[in-house]
């Protein structure tokens, strides 16, 4: 097993408009911690590449971006990178060149929110896509030309780090702390040390939005996932700590949890929630029982279609013509009707779903999008006694992607697809379809030989 870790900076060196609140209407203010790319570069029978962004996330034509240039400067295919964005509200979303697969209805160059994708300027996200990409092209050659022998091993603790944000009222859900809601609590914890047993690289795993600050803070920072990677490098003065996003759409930090709702944190409290889970992952380092991981590298990529409801203009007309509503959501509303009348509008989704398998018994689902920890849930519970990471956020962040039974409860995560300029909620059936490709992926794996 050969691998190498790096980081870059990545900040925005002037005020950029922050995607994540729809309640912000200014640019940021400062930098409260650097925004970063990392990469990890893992070779055995062939070679991974995995990059971690601090951004809440990105469409296609990012992601498609980055993955022809790294297929054209070093033959990885689709299928071995993994791009995880640990969804901080506090940066920006990210988008590419290709105006065809751009998801629109937000510019980092924006003052406001407009009505009309027509009125933003996209050159300073091209300008910053640029820049990313020729910043993860170099990363990738320092990897390829700098790679160390050494070994990978996994550890699996649990944290109570996230608590559920969809509590149950009688009537559907309630956007409220719900402490007695099932959630994906595992903790996983990648470990890579070089032939003296030095930690080189630590790559946690665990599912949680990145929203213990709120809207009122105008100052770039990743969160605490930013915190939480400080702590470590300190803790490991050799390593580079790598944040994966894991199935959070519903979980936000217990520390934001105050009662019967949520509150946002200051910064100095924000990093305090950040130290706590540096201390998860810390107790799983030291103390878990960790499993050398040496391969074969297997890896497939499946992109579904996903479907929506055929929602009617008209159920967006109270919304978009109430000058009391949230101008976020106004927008939106607006957005979609239009895009309904004139036909530009989307009722289907495509939808990456990465299967990586690390060795016989250890699992890698990635999946875009903001997906529910049910779906983690529900996906280990399916591969029983195997190891299995889950990761959300990965190869793009277009929606909310809900279970059925979330469809049928509604609430925020299941009906707010009218933000993304998509006609209505998804169907029910989108559950059969990601978890039926999971399982068609699984067992095309176990019939293919590794190279």
């Amino acid at each position: 097993m050969k691998f190498c870790c790096v980081s870059e900076n990545m900040t925005p060196e002037v005020p950029i408009f922050m995607h994540g609140f729809g309640a912000r209407q200014l640019k940021s203010a400062g930098i409260h911690d650097p925004l970063y790319v990392k990469a990890a570069m893992l070779t055995a029978n062939k070679t991974l590449l995995i990059l971690t962004i601090d951004a809440l996330g990105s469409d296609r034509s990012f992601v498609a971006g980055i993955k022809d240039a790294l297929k054209e400067a070093f033959g990885l295919e689709y299928d071995e990178v993994l791009i995880n964005f640990s969804h901080t509200h506090h940066s920006v979303f990210l988008t590419g060149l290709d105006s065809s697969s751009r998801r629109g209805g937000y510019s980092i160059a924006q003052d406001g929110w407009k009505d009309n994708d027509e009125e933003l300027d996209y050159s300073a996200d091209e300008s910053l896509f640029r820049r990313i990409r020729d910043m993860i092209v170099q990363m990738t050659d320092y990897c390829r030309g700098n790679l160390i022998e050494g070994e990978l091993s996994l550890g699996r603790g649990r944290s109570d780090f996230a608590v559920s944000r969809r509590r149950p009222d009688g009537d559907g859900v309630a956007w409220r702390p719900y402490y007695e809601g099932e959630i994906d609590k595992d903790l996983f914890v990648l470990k890579l040390t070089d032939r003296t047993g030095a930690v080189k690289g630590i790559l946690y795993n665990y599912g949680c939005h990145s929203t213990a600050m709120g809207p009122d803070n105008m100052l770039l920072s990743n969160d605490f996932a930013g915190k939480t990677s400080r702590v470590l490098e300190i803790a490991y003065p050799e390593a580079c700590a790598l944040f994966l996003q894991g199935c959070a759409g519903e979980l936000k930090p217990l520390k934001s949890a105050d009662g019967d709702k949520f509150r946002s944190l200051s910064i100095a409290e924000m990093e305090e929630a950040g130290a706590d889970l540096a201390a998860d992952v810390v107790s799983v380092l030291e103390n878990a029982a960790f499993r050398t991981i040496d391969g074969p590298f297997r890896t497939k990529l499946v992109d579904p279609l996903l479907y929506t409801e055929q929602t009617d203009a008209s159920f967006y007309d109270d919304m978009a013509n109430d000058p009391g509503s949230n101008a976020f959501y106004r927008s939106a509303a607006k957005r979609t009707m239009r895009a309904i009348h004139d036909g530009t509008v989307k009722d289907r989704l495509p939808h990456y779903i990465s299967l990586w398998h690390l060795d016989d018994q250890t699992r890698l689902v990635a999946m875009e999008g903001e997906v529910s920890t049910e779906y983690s849930l529900l996906i280990k519970k399916w591969f029983g006694p195997l190891t299995t990471m889950t990761l959300g956020y990965t190869n793009g962040v277009y929606c909310y992607v809900p279970t059925r039974k979330m469809i049928g409860e509604g609430g925020y995560e299941a009906n707010c697809n009218f933000f993304f300029n998509l006609r209505g909620p998804f169907v029910p059936e989108i559950e059969d379809i990601i978890l039926g490709q999971i399982v068609q992926a699984e067992m095309a794996l176990r019939e293919k030989p590794a190279k």
